[in-house]
Parts: C-alpha cells; structure tokens; sequence
C-alpha cells in the first residue's frame, strides 16, 4: 500500500471509547485511551444519545434502554495554528 493510501484512510477512520451504562442508568467511561479505529458502519451499536458533562459529545449503544455497551466518537483537540 502506498504511503498515500495509508494516510487517507486514516483520516477515515473515527477512533472510539467504550462507554458502559448500567441497569440504573449509570453511564462509565471506561478508557481515557482510544480502544479502537472504525471506518464502517456502527450496525452494533444503533441507538445514539447525547453525553453531557463527558469529554465526548455523543454515544452509541447496543442497546436502546437498561444495561448496555456503548461506543463514542474521540473528539480531537483543536489544532494550533
């Protein structure tokens, strides 16, 4: 692959951090490190919920209500210029 190719799918590719809500509704954080890098469909994780007072903005669970795992999108840092 071409350094070229590399790159642009880098900028594809969303890094994400596990999220896990509890039967009471308890949302953890469960990294401060990204987990993973996706730049297909989130199928598995379908229902979306903003996330307030979290680095995130937004979630993904598997499951729409109860106990679930769920996924965020990393926002980035703003970049200097």
């Amino acid at each position: 692959m071409k350094k070229q190719s590399v790159r642009d799918t880098m900028k594809e590719m969303t890094e994400y951090i596990l999220y896990m809500r509890s039967e009471t509704g308890t949302i953890e954080r469960k990294s401060y490190y990204p987990i993973f890098w996706c730049y297909e469909s989130l199928v598995p994780y379908p229902h979306e919920e903003p996330l307030i007072g979290w680095p995130e903005s937004k979630v993904f669970w598997a499951s729409q209500t109860g106990p679930s795992i769920g996924i965020a999108p990393v926002t980035s840092p703003p970049r200097a210029k």
